[in-house]
C-alpha cells in the first residue's frame, strides 16, 4: 500500500467523527438525488407500460372521416402516427408513410402527436382545417382521456368556439422535478459538500503543514486528499444508494395508495441510463465541492497552515446593532463577521430551508384552494339503457359493489320534456311563456319519473299524498352578458296561492295568419293534486340550468300514462306533441353516488367492451377526482424534496456549528482567562445564532416574493381569487420551529465546551 493510502486511512480513523460527518451528507444529496430520478423513472415506465402500448398511445380520434378531408390533414408536421378504423366495432390498423388512402366510405382515425403536450394546439389546428362545427364536433372528436389524464392533460375537450382547452395542465410537474434535482439540487449539493470537505480539511491544515516540513510535496498532499475524498464518497455514495431504493419504494407505495383502482400501480423499476446519470452527476458535484479546498489546503504555505487564520477577515467598523448591544452581543457580530465564510454558508442553508417551504407551501395552498373551488356535483355518474334490450344494470352495479366494496347509492329515473297549458293564466310569475289567441299561457317542462320508494319520500316531505304530483316551483333563467358569458339565477315559476291546474298540450304555428294555436290533450292523470315546492332532490340540482324549466315529479306509472296518451294523440290528430328535450320512454335513466368514480368508470368501459352492450355514461366527477389525484401527487413529491431539504440543511448546519465551535475551543480558553463564564459563552453563540437567523429570514423573505408572484400569476389562468392564498401561519410556525431547533443545537453544543474552572 502506497504511503498516500496509508496517510489517508489513517487521518479517516484519526478524525472519524468529522469523517461520519461529511459521509452523512454524501449519502444525503446521494439518496436525494437518487430516490428523485428512482421514482420520475418509475413513473415515466409505469405510464409507459400502461398506455402507451400498440393502438393505445393515441391522443384523438377523428370519426366518421372522408378520404378528402383526411387528406387535408394527413401530412401535418406534428402528426407521429395514425391508426385507421373502417367501422365503428371494427379493429385498428396501423397506416405506414406515406398515408394514403383510397375509400368510398367514410371511417374512424386515431392521432398520435409527436408531442403529448402540444395536443390542444394540435387538435385546433385539424379541427380548423376540416372545417368542423360546434354541432359536429362533439360526436366527431373524441380524446384518449385516459392517456392525457396521466400526461398530466386533464379535461381536454373542444369548446364553442372550435378551440381544444383543457381543465388543467400538469404536464410540466415532471420536467419541474427533473429540472429541481439537476440544477438546483445540484448547486445545493455542492455548497454542502464544499463546506464539508472545507471542514474537515481546515482542521488538518496543521497536519498537512507538518508533513510539507519533512518533505511532502503538493502533489503527495493532494493525492493523499483525493484518495481520502473517494473513500468517503464511494461509502456514501453506497449508503446513498441502498436508501433511495428503501425511500423509492415507500414513496411508490403512497403514490399507489392515491391512485388505487385508477387502472396503474407503479413499481420500482431501475433505469440503466438514469442510474448513470444520476452517478456522474454526484461525481461531478463531490469533485467540484472538494477540488478548491484540496488545492488551497496543499498549497498554502506551511506557515499560514500552522497558523490558521487565513479564515479570518474582518475590517473594523462599529455599526448600529454594536452601539446597542450587550458586550456578548457584540463579541457575536464580531466573530460573525471575522469568520464570513463559516456563518454565511449556515445562512445559504437557511436560505434555502426557508424559501423552500414558504414558496412549495404556498403552490400546494393554490392547488388546494383549485381542489375546493371546483364544482361540487351531488351525483358522481349517470348511465341509461334501453329497456328493449333487457340490460340488466342493476345486476351490473350490485356485480361492482361486491367486487370493490364500493357503496352504490343510486335513483332511478325516467324523463320526458312537454308543453303544458297553465291556468290560471296570473299564477305564471316569468315572462318567458308562450302566451295563444285567447290569452292563455304555457310552459315547456321537465316531466321525471321516479321509482317507487324515491317518490313516495319525496311526496311525504312535500306535504302531499301519494299521486299526486310536484312541481318544483323554482326556474332558472339565464341572461347573456356583454363578454358572451352567461349569468344564472332563479326565480319563482308560479304563484303558490292559486288553485294551479295543467293540461298537456300540442301546439300549432298557422303561418298564413302568424297565429299561435294550441289543442288540449285528454290526460286523466295531469288532473291530480298539484304540489308546489321550493325542495329540489339534490340528484337533479344540474336539471334547472341544463333545462331552464320547471321540473315535475311524477311515480313511474303517472309517466308511463302520460306518454301514452302523448302517443295516442299523435296518431290520431294534425298536432303534433313535441317533446322540447329528447327523450325516450324506453330509455332507463340512474343517477349514482359512489365512493371511487376512477374505479366505477373502468368497470362500467370494461364491461361495455367485455359484455358488448350498449350503456351511455355520463361521469360527472371524473375530471375533478382526476385532477385531485395528481394534487395529492404533487403535494406528496413536493413535500418530499422539502423535508429532505430541511433535513439535509439542519444536518449541514450542526455540522458546520461543531466545527466552529472545535476551531475556538482556543478563543473561548482566552475569554475564559480574562473573566468571562460559561454562560456569556453561551450568549455569545446565542447572539450569533439570532443574528445569522434573522438575517435568513430576511433573505428569505425578499427571495419568496417574486417567487410567490410567479405561482399567483400562474394560477390565475385557473382560478380567481379575491385575496392571497398564502399560507401565513403555517409558515410562520416553520420559521418558529427552525429557530427553536436552531436554538437548542447551540445551546446543546455550548455545553461541550469546557473551561477553566
Amino acid at each position: 500500500m502506497k504511503i498516500e493510502t496509508k496517510l489517508a486511512t489513517a487521518n479517516i480513523q484519526k478524525n472519524y467523527k468529522r469523517a461520519i460527518y461529511t459521509i452523512i451528507s454524501i449519502i444525503l444529496c446521494t439518496t436525494l438525488l437518487f430516490t428523485t430520478i428512482l421514482v420520475i423513472s418509475s413513473l415515466k415506465k409505469g405510464i409507459t407500460s400502461g398506455l402507451e402500448t400498440e393502438y393505445n398511445d393515441y391522443q384523438i380520434i377523428i370519426r366518421n372521416i372522408s378520404t378528402n378531408d383526411f387528406n387535408k390533414i394527413k401530412d401535418k408536421d406534428f402528426i407521429e402516427k395514425i391508426y385507421i378504423q373502417y367501422t365503428d366495432d371494427g379493429e385498428l390498423q396501423t397506416l405506414e408513410k406515406p398515408y394514403f388512402i383510397n375509400s368510398a366510405q367514410n371511417f374512424n382515425i386515431f392521432i398520435k402527436y409527436t408531442d403529448v403536450k402540444d395536443v390542444c394546439k394540435n387538435s385546433t389546428d385539424i379541427v380548423n382545417t376540416l372545417f368542423i362545427n360546434v354541432r359536429e364536433a362533439s360526436n366527431k372528436v373524441e380524446f384518449n382521456e385516459k392517456l392525457l389524464t396521466m400526461y398530466g392533460l386533464i379535461g381536454v375537450g373542444i369548446n364553442g368556439n372550435l378551440i381544444c382547452t383543457m381543465q388543467a395542465n400538469y404536464s410540466y410537474i415532471v420536467d419541474l422535478l427533473i429540472v429541481l434535482v439537476l440544477v438546483v439540487f445540484s448547486i445545493l449539493f455542492i455548497i454542502i459538500l464544499y463546506n464539508a470537505f472545507l471542514i474537515t480539511i481546515n482542521e488538518r491544515k496543521k497536519d498537512y503543514a507538518v508533513l510539507r516540513s519533512v518533505g511532502s510535496t503538493e502533489k503527495q498532499i493532494l493525492k493523499m486528499i483525493f484518495i481520502e475524498e473517494c473513500i468517503i464518497g464511494i461509502i456514501g455514495i453506497i449508503i446513498g444508494g441502498m436508501l433511495s431504493i428503501i425511500f423509492s419504494s415507500v414513496l411508490l407505495h403512497q403514490l399507489n395508495n392515491i391512485m388505487l383502482n385508477s387502472g396503474f400501480t407503479f413499481t420500482l423499476y431501475i433505469d440503466a441510463k438514469y442510474i448513470l446519470l444520476s452517478l456522474v452527476i454526484i461525481i461531478i458535484n463531490i469533485y467540484i465541492s472538494s477540488i478548491i479546498p484540496s488545492v488551497k489546503a496543499s498549497s498554502t504555505s506551511i506557515m499560514q497552515n500552522i497558523r490558521n487564520n487565513k479564515q479570518i477577515k474582518y475590517k473594523r467598523k462599529n455599526s448600529f446593532l454594536e452601539k446597542i448591544l450587550p458586550i456578548e452581543g457584540k463579541l457575536a457580530l464580531r466573530d460573525a463577521k471575522r469568520n464570513r465564510n463559516k456563518y454565511r454558508t449556515i445562512i445559504i442553508l437557511l436560505v434555502v430551508c426557508i424559501t423552500s417551504y414558504i414558496t412549495v407551501n404556498t403552490y400546494i395552498k393554490y392547488e388546494e384552494v383549485t381542489e375546493s373551488l371546483v364544482d361540487k356535483y351531488k351525483v358522481d355518474a349517470q348511465i341509461s339503457v334501453d329497456t328493449e334490450q333487457n340490460i340488466d344494470y342493476k345486476t351490473i352495479l350490485s356485480n361492482y359493489e361486491k367486487e370493490y366494496s364500493d357503496n352504490l347509492k343510486y335513483i332511478e329515473y325516467k324523463m320526458t320534456g312537454l308543453n303544458f297549458l297553465i291556468e290560471p293564466t296570473e299564477a305564471i310569475l316569468t315572462n318567458s311563456s308562450d302566451t295563444y289567441d285567447d290569452g292563455k299561457k304555457s310552459e315547456n317542462m321537465v316531466v321525471i319519473g321516479l321509482e317507487d320508494t324515491v317518490y313516495r319520500d319525496y311526496i311525504e316531505k312535500a306535504g302531499g299524498i301519494y299521486g299526486d304530483i310536484i312541481i318544483y316551483n323554482n326556474k332558472t333563467i339565464a341572461e347573456i352578458n356583454d363578454d358572451f358569458t352567461t349569468t344564472y339565477y332563479s326565480k319563482k315559476a308560479f304563484k303558490e296561492d292559486y288553485n294551479l291546474q295543467i293540461s298537456l298540450i300540442a301546439t300549432n304555428y298557422m303561418t298564413d295568419s302568424v297565429d299561435y294555436k294550441y289543442q288540449k290533450v285528454n290526460c286523466n292523470t295531469l288532473k291530480n293534486n298539484i304540489i308546489l315546492t321550493d325542495h329540489l332532490l339534490e340528484e337533479f340540482s344540474d336539471f334547472t340550468t341544463k333545462y331552464q324549466a320547471p321540473i315535475i315529479f311524477v311515480n313511474m306509472d303517472m309517466l308511463q300514462s302520460i306518454n301514452s296518451d302523448v302517443e295516442k294523440y299523435n296518431l290520431s290528430n294534425n298536432y303534433q306533441i313535441t317533446k322540447f328535450i329528447w327523450s325516450d320512454v324506453d330509455a332507463t335513466y340512474a343517477r349514482i353516488k359512489c365512493d371511487n368514480i376512477i374505479g366505477f368508470s373502468n368497470y362500467i368501459e370494461n364491461i361495455k367492451q367485455k359484455q358488448n352492450i350498449e350503456i351511455d355514461a355520463t361521469y360527472y366527477t371524473l375530471d375533478n377526482q382526476e385532477k385531485i389525484i395528481y394534487i395529492n401527487i404533487i403535494k406528496l413529491m413536493l413535500n418530499s424534496i422539502l423535508l429532505a431539504i430541511i433535513i439535509i440543511g439542519i444536518i449541514s448546519t450542526v455540522n458546520i456549528l461543531n466545527a466552529s465551535l472545535s476551531e475556538r475551543k482556543q478563543e473561548f480558553k482566552i475569554i475564559s482567562d480574562i473573566g468571562a463564564q460559561k454562560k456569556n459563552i453561551k450568549n455569545i453563540l446565542l447572539y450569533e445564532d439570532i443574528y445569522m437567523f434573522s438575517k435568513a429570514t430576511i433573505i428569505s423573505i425578499i427571495i419568496s416574493i417574486p417567487i410567490i408572484y410567479i405561482i399567483v400569476k400562474s394560477m390565475q389562468n385557473i382560478i380567481v381569487l379575491e385575496k392571497l392564498q398564502i399560507p401565513l401561519v403555517s409558515i410562520c410556525l416553520f420559521i418558529l420551529m427552525l429557530f427553536v431547533m436552531s436554538l437548542i443545537v447551540t445551546i446543546t453544543l455550548a455545553k461541550s465546551i469546557k473551561l477553566k474552572k
